[in-house]
């Protein structure tokens, strides 16, 4: 019996014993546990120097004058004795042209008829006016040809009028599906979506729900560590603290979703967006200061100490699946918004499609509609009526002739007239064999419109010749503060370019129409190895100038209430330095490709957090990157 007590009591003793090296070990490495779960943050110190700030853009090459070579008949090409890119001197053949008569020769020659019959009639009726009456009969004669024309192609108007029909029914459809996919977008039923919507709305959804199940595991997780700390301590204080983390996390779900909604509205405001943005930057600090006193409660907890740990590495876990979280919502909102845009926009243009197809309708419906007995009808009383307007204009003519005689007319208006239609009629005709279109000026052509074998219509441009001599201008559109820091006569650097020497100088500075309260266009006279419709990139800026602060552009942070640094504090304390982000507001003065002249609260030796492995803000614990 006294063996069996001794035994027992050496077992305690060494329980007790192991139970305090432990809570030892704990204590003397809970500076180093606590340190690994801060973000790690790189930082440098704030320096002085020069800063050069460039404006960089592009533009598309122009030249700044070009010819067209143009024809002044219609005319069939036989063959272009050029091609696009060839450099051509003035009088050099550009194409040959067929042997034909063109049908402004033919037009011309029966002008030239007409001319010729109306001096006849003119000798036989002098002094008599019938031009009224001759206009009647040819206005009703182009009347009775285009009912003719009608009339023979009624079958292909009424086939054209139901493929119209069909058209119009298929774009209504259209109409209703794009329609019902722009409702479906605020249901979150996705599956009415077509094509390529489905598949990008689809993988930003997957990706959410991904990151909400994740979430949702750590979630479960927590929920058992807590539930295990809670059985051991006050029952409803603990309770009560859980309950008011979960009501606040359910107040930023709700503010979560009201963003998306609001993103979806047809009447988005951003200010309201923004403002729902600030309540839930808010609602998160209030449910960290709530979560805290949950924790506060568990400490409390005698089973506390056995689950701690791991409750804290969930945690851990739970904010990086909540960053997540929030980034694939962001993007599954930026989605919607994108694909309810691409649909809104094809909608309209399907509308406007329709819009303009039922206006074309009525009018082929009006030809269409017609029975073969209507317009022959209609044919014959146009006949009847012509053939009478005929009758009583030789009826007139006659009388006119047999009352008034021949009287002297001013033939040699008449005479003058004809000889001037003869010498068109003889230019033209002298064209109609061996015709060349030569090159008016020298230069560089651009543009061929046409191929042998094409027949090209009076006025039509067969050629553009870009005048080489004439130069290059380029067009780049900058904020109006950076056009403030350049003048004429800048010349800017051509980056990316690999073919031949090309140089850019600044020659005018212009307001943009489209933007001109932001926004002005920079115009560069371009010299050296490009063409017209060639991109370039450009870079142009000032001398450097020297700034007593200056900082890396990754360390520049802005929000809404402006744009700021973070400053690395030090603070001693019995198990080594403490070091906090400090919030310093700034404003930037000039910025290059990597660095940033800023003013604001910084004094000169501050460090200054350039890039972190988590999200900080002000005033969060961090440790520094080790060397």
């Amino acid at each position: 019996m006294n063996e069996n007590s001794t035994k027992k009591r050496e077992w305690v003793k060494n329980a007790i014993i192991i139970f305090l090296v432990i809570m030892l070990i704990l204590t003397f490495f809970s500076n180093t546990i606590m340190n690994y779960s801060l973000p790690e943050v790189s930082a440098q110190y704030v320096s002085s120097g020069t800063l050069s700030e460039q404006i960089r853009g592009s533009g598309m090459v122009e030249a700044n004058q070009s010819y067209e070579v143009k024809l002044d008949e219609t005319r069939t090409i036989e063959s272009i004795s050029v091609k696009v890119g060839d450099i051509v001197q003035k009088g050099q053949t550009i194409l040959t042209l067929e042997d034909s008569e063109s049908t402004e020769l033919e037009a011309a020659k029966k002008t030239l008829d007409s001319l010729k019959l109306e001096y006849e009639k003119s000798l036989l009726a002098a002094g008599a006016d019938y031009s009224l009456d001759n206009l009647s009969i040819a206005n009703k004669e182009e009347d009775l040809e285009l009912l003719k024309a009608d009339y023979e192609k009624l079958g292909e108007y009424r086939e054209e009028y139901e493929k119209v029909e069909d058209t119009i029914k298929n774009y209504e459809k259209m109409i209703e599906s794009y329609t019902e996919q722009i409702a479906a977008l605020g249901t979150g039923d996705y599956s009415v979506l077509s094509g390529d919507f489905y598949t990008k709305v689809n993988n930003a959804k997957t990706a959410y729900d991904a990151a909400e199940k994740a979430k949702a595991k750590t979630e479960e997780k927590i929920k058992e560590y807590e539930n295990e700390i809670a059985s051991g301590g006050n029952d409803e204080a603990i309770k009560a603290a859980k309950q008011a983390v979960e009501n606040k996390a359910l107040e930023i779900e709700n503010t979560e979703n009201a963003i998306t909604l609001e993103y979806l509205s047809d009447d988005y405001n951003e200010e309201t967006v923004n403002s729902l943005r600030t309540s839930l930057t808010q609602l998160k600090l209030e449910l960290k200061h709530l979560q805290e006193d949950y924790d506060s409660e568990l400490s409390k907890s005698g089973n506390y100490s056995k689950s701690k740990l791991l409750l804290q590495g969930e945690k851990s876990t739970l904010s990086v699946n909540q960053g997540k979280c929030d980034k694939t919502k962001e993007n599954l909102d930026k989605v919607l918004v994108e694909v309810k845009n691409d649909l809104k926009k094809k909608l309209e243009e399907t509308q406007e499609k329709l819009d303009d197809l039922k206006a074309d309708s009525e009018e082929l419906k009006s030809k269409a509609s017609k029975t073969d007995s209507e317009a022959e009808a209609e044919i014959r009383a146009i006949e009847r009526e012509l053939e009478q307007m005929k009758i009583t204009l030789a009826q007139k003519q006659q009388a006119d002739a047999e009352s008034a005689g021949v009287a002297e007319l001013d033939m040699a208006a008449k005479q003058e007239e004809i000889a001037e239609q003869e010498a068109l009629v003889e230019k033209l005709a002298s064209r109609s064999v061996d015709a060349e279109i030569v090159a008016q000026v020298a230069g560089k052509i651009t543009a061929l419109p046409f191929v042998a074998g094409e027949e090209a219509a009076q006025g039509s441009s067969v050629a553009t010749i870009e005048i080489v001599d004439k130069g290059y201008t380029l067009d780049m559109t900058v904020t109006t503060e950076q056009a403030r820091k350049l003048k004429i006569g800048d010349t800017a650097e051509i980056q990316y370019f690999w073919y031949g020497e090309v140089s850019a100088t600044l020659q005018s500075i212009k307001s943009d129409t489209a933007n001109p309260a932001k926004n002005k266009i920079l115009s560069f006279a371009i010299t050296g190895d490009v063409t017209p419709g060639q991109s370039l990139q450009l870079a142009i800026g000032a001398k450097g100038q020297p700034y007593e602060t200056i900082v890396p552009n990754s360390a520049i942070r802005e929000d809404n209430n402006g744009k700021f640094v973070l400053a690395v504090k030090a603070k001693s304390s019995p198990l080594g330095n403490r070091y906090t982000a400090e919030r310093v507001d700034i404003e930037v003065l000039a910025s290059d490709d990597t660095s940033s002249a800023i003013s604001g609260g910084l004094f000169g030796g501050e460090f200054i957090i350039t890039t972190s492995t988590k999200p900080i803000e002000a005033g969060m614990q961090v440790r520094l990157v080790e060397s």
